[in-house]
């Protein structure tokens, strides 16, 4: 199976190699296209072997190294804060009841704020439903 997808990525990669070379050289309006993806692949590959190179590095260091880090008192504190889950509801203080006094007085001051013919429309209404 192993060889078979070596095989096929091989095959693919060599059919692609031609056909590129094949239409650089026959349509000479695509040849500024093709260089530029080229380039492109390029840097993409440097990229990607560079980021392996340095990956291994990491790699390397972290299990090759035989001393131990040793952790200082700050450290440890920030790193048992960081263990702790984070509490996103934050607890509010309880609220005292707090009583709503609805006044119902039969004095005018509802109607204070309107002119005095509309008071009297409103009281004639009032009288005539009562």
């Amino acid at each position: 199976m192993l060889n078979l997808i070596t095989i096929s990525i091989a095959l693919f990669l060599i059919v692609l190699t031609g056909w590129t070379f094949t239409t650089y050289f026959i349509k000479k309006d695509s040849q500024k296209f093709i260089r530029e993806e080229l380039t492109n692949l390029l840097d993409i590959c440097k990229k990607f072997f560079f980021s392996i190179k340095n990956l291994i590095e990491i790699l390397a260091s972290s299990s090759l190294s035989s001393e131990v880090k040793k952790v200082t008192p700050m450290e440890e504190n920030v790193l048992k804060e960081a263990d702790q889950p984070l509490n996103l509801v934050q607890p509010i203080k309880e609220i005292k009841d707090q009583s709503v006094e609805v006044r119902h007085d039969d004095s005018d001051d509802a109607l204070s704020s309107f002119s005095p013919e509309v008071v009297e429309v409103i009281n004639e209404e009032e009288e005539k439903v009562a």
